[in-house]
């Protein structure tokens, strides 16, 4: 017993020392776990918020934050908060983009927020400065590289529970091929999905279905939260394409396991130029 002793407790020390090591490269190659840390240490700024109502509110983050799943170290867009508790879990927001450029995809690691003089607007400058790049070992999944310019959403509250988005692309310096325009929240809320179309059904919380990614050219597209008595809605022109998608699972990686939680409705712009506006409605659904 002594010697199993003696033989366990160098192991026991020689397994901590690794584990110890192996944590400081991968947060050093891509931190998450230290980010959120950083967050209970030095909580930062609180967000610009947009009231819809007197329970429901937009929160805009300048920094990256939320700070949720594999997505942590990109911009996000609005995150929906009801009664204080934000929604959007590890979705990209109401308003982010997604840019396609060579055949790669580009996001934001930084941006500017600007409220608006009225109380009820506000900007959101995203600097297209970071590539998402295929999950190899001991490389980030989010690299850096010389900006590709920015993209501008303006957010307007123009109702109760109503919101314009107005995306510029007049600040890129590439024509990408396509950029899509996320509106996500986050999927233990948001299970349901209907549409214009008359399209209604339970999406599930499983990896790899067709659930994940799906085409719709309906004009108006809706995720509903039972839990939560409430439905966002995205209306665009009918015709135009959008991605409808819902993930909810345990993603693993070099850096360890990851959730995805995410529902929501991506628009997919070919070769945009110019301002393309859009609308979202948060509502409570008949049945509430």
């Amino acid at each position: 017993m002594k010697l199993l002793g003696r033989i366990a407790r160098p192991a026991m020390i020689a397994l901590i020392l690794l584990g110890a090591t192996w944590f400081v490269v991968k947060e050093a190659i891509e931190p998450h776990w230290t980010i959120r840390l950083a967050d209970l240490i030095w909580p930062g700024p609180p967000p610009l918020a947009l009231p819809l109502d007197d329970r429901l509110a937009l929160h805009l983050y300048t920094d990256i934050r939320p700070h949720v799943g594999k997505i942590t170290p990109v911009q996000k867009g609005a995150a929906l908060a009801q009664d204080g508790r934000e929604l959007i879990e590890e979705g990209y927001g109401f308003g982010a983009p997604i840019v396609i450029f060579g055949d790669r995809a580009y996001l934001s690691q930084h941006a500017e927020v600007t409220p608006g003089a009225d109380g009820r607007s506000a900007t959101k400058r995203f600097r297209l400065d970071s590539e998402d790049t295929w999950t190899e070992l001991l490389q980030p999944k989010y690299r850096p590289v010389a900006p590709l310019g920015t993209i501008v959403f303006t957010y307007t509250v123009t109702g109760p529970r109503s919101l314009e988005i107005a995306a510029d692309f007049s600040g890129l310096t590439v024509t990408p091929e396509l950029v899509y325009l996320t509106n996500e929240q986050g999927a233990s809320h948001f299970r349901r999905y209907s549409d214009s179309t008359g399209v209604d059904r339970v999406l599930i919380d499983a990896p790899d279905t067709p659930d994940q990614w799906v085409l719709t050219r309906a004009a108006r597209a809706c995720f509903t939260s039972a839990e939560r008595k409430l439905r966002f809605c995205v209306e665009t022109p009918p015709d135009q394409p959008k991605y409808i998608g819902r993930e909810r699972y345990l993603q693993f990686r070099w850096t360890g396991a990851f959730a995805l939680s995410w529902a929501g409705v991506d628009i997919e712009l070919a070769r945009p130029t110019g301002v393309y506006r859009y609308k979202i409605s948060v509502e409570i659904p008949p049945e509430s």
